[in-house]
Order: structure tokens, then sequence, then C-alpha cells
């Protein structure tokens, strides 16, 4: 007889159990924890990948919507928040582990969010350089930002999907030109560098401009041209103009003399009277 015959049932007659249960099994055992281990690692590469994951945090619904609404709507989160190759797919897997759990403990932030797009993962679907606005009016040189500079898309493309720039729109704004690089010693900041259709009138070369220009801002539209910056204006007039660089409280009084009139194209007659008395706008 085999000796295994001679072994008593799992369930002895009576219901009294002689064995160890399948379920109880050690076998049995490392399957569940394998399907566990594997359950938590994908979790996090499947749910922060899927846009309704991040709609259940209030802080994030305005972005998600904004996206819902632009021109890459049609793109999955995927297309754009991972490297291209499976490298890039690998790194994203391993980070987003500690990221989405983070999540749950912590809520959202900068720190466990998915990054900004890269450049190459851009091409993915951009693989021509653009080189013209396509209104015709503003040159982009994309291929020589890109190729030549290393300048990043998201530098200049950071407000393209997820929040609108200051002016409402989803497009680079002039600011961050001039913020980032057209600073006028990095990159020029003259406007036929850059514009086809635009350069300083010949009105604005009139020797007399600065004290005109008041006049003339209420025949022509101002913002036509500088209404990229809704302050167009406090740029200029909350600075101290150059004619009133060094010792202004002494020399200003000798000037004034020689033209009080252009005293009183920023200031009124209350303004110079707060220190003298009896200033009156010249006839």
């Amino acid at each position: 007889m085999d000796p295994d015959d001679r072994l008593p049932p799992e369930n002895a007659p009576g219901g009294e159990t002689t064995g160890t249960p399948g379920w109880w099994r050690p076998k049995y055992l490392w399957y569940a924890l394998a399907i566990i281990v594997v359950v938590a690692l994908a979790l996090p590469a499947v749910s922060t990948l899927q846009p309704g994951y991040y709609q259940r945090y209030p802080d994030l619904r305005e972005p998600m919507d904004e996206w819902r609404t632009s021109t890459h709507a049609r793109m999955t989160c995927a297309s754009c928040h991972i490297e291209p190759g499976v490298g890039g797919f690998v790194r994203f897997a391993v980070s987003s582990i500690p990221a989405f759990y983070s999540q749950i403990v912590r809520g959202p932030s900068d720190s466990n969010l998915l990054g900004a797009p890269s450049t190459a993962a851009c091409m993915r679907c951009h693989t021509t350089y653009r080189s013209v606005s396509p209104d015709g009016d503003l040159l982009i040189p994309h291929a020589a930002h890109v190729e030549v500079l290393g300048v990043d898309c998201m530098v200049c493309h950071e407000q393209l999907v997820h929040h609108e720039s200051p002016l409402g729109i989803n497009r680079p704004s002039m600011t961050g030109c001039f913020d980032n690089c057209h600073d006028g010693v990095s990159a020029s900041q003259e406007c036929a560098e850059c514009h086809l259709r635009k350069n300083v009138p010949d009105s604005h070369q009139q020797d007399d401009w600065l004290e005109v220009h008041q006049a003339e801002s209420e025949k022509v539209d101002c913002g036509e041209c500088h209404g990229w910056t809704p302050d167009y204006c406090d740029q200029c007039h909350k600075e101290r103009p150059r004619t009133h660089e060094g010792n202004w409280k002494t020399l200003h009084a000798p000037r004034a003399a020689e033209n009080s009139q252009g005293c009183f194209f920023c200031h009124d007659e209350a303004y110079c009277n707060e220190c003298h008395y009896g200033i009156t706008r010249p006839e």
C-alpha cells in the first residue's frame, strides 16, 4: 500500500478538520502576496495617467478643464508627460510609485505631480519647426531657439494647455519674451527684429513726442501695439524720468525756469505748491 493512502483526509467524518485548508497553504499565500505587490506597483502608473484621477482634487479641476478646451484635448497625459522610448516609461513608472502614495497622504503638490513636457515629448507631434506666426506678422525661428540655443519648449509655452496667460490666451505672451530672453542684453528688444508689420512709427521719433504723446493717445488706439501688457503706461510713468536723475532737488529749479511748461506735463499746480507757493501754470 502506498504510504500516502494511509494519510487521513483533509476533512474527517463529523466535520473535524485533520489537514491544512487549501487557502492557507504557503503557495497560495505567495500567490496572493505577489498579486498585491503587482497591483501596488502598477496602480500608480495607471492611475496618474488618467485625467479623471486629477479631477477629484479641487485645486486641479480648473487646470484639467483648461486642458479639455485646449488644442491638446485629444492628447493623452502619457503623450506629453512621459519621455519617448522604453526608458522614459520605466523612469515614469518608478517615479509614479512614491508620487501616487504621497498624493493620497498629503494631496497633490509640485513634488508629486506630472512634470512639464520635455522638448523631446513635444517633438513626437511637432516634427517641423515653425518660422513665422499663422497671421504672418511674427518671426518665430523655432529651429534657432531649440537646436542652436537649446531653449526648452516650455520656457515659452508654459501657459499652453493647463493655464491661460494673464491676458487670457494659450499662447506665449510678449511679456514672457522680454522676461526670459529679449531684455535688450541677451537678445534684442527692437520691434522690427521679430515683427514684420510693426516698427517704431515716425511720430514716436519726433523730438517733442514725450510732450505730445498724451494728446495723441486720445486720437489713436495705443493698445493696438502696446496692449501686450495691460499696464504699458506704467512702464514709464511709474519710473523717475532720466532728466530727474542726480541731485534733482537742487537742479529742478533752474531747469523749471528754462521750461516750466515741461513740468506741467506730468505735474499739476497743486503738486508744485506742496513745497512752493504761488506756482501757476504758464500760459
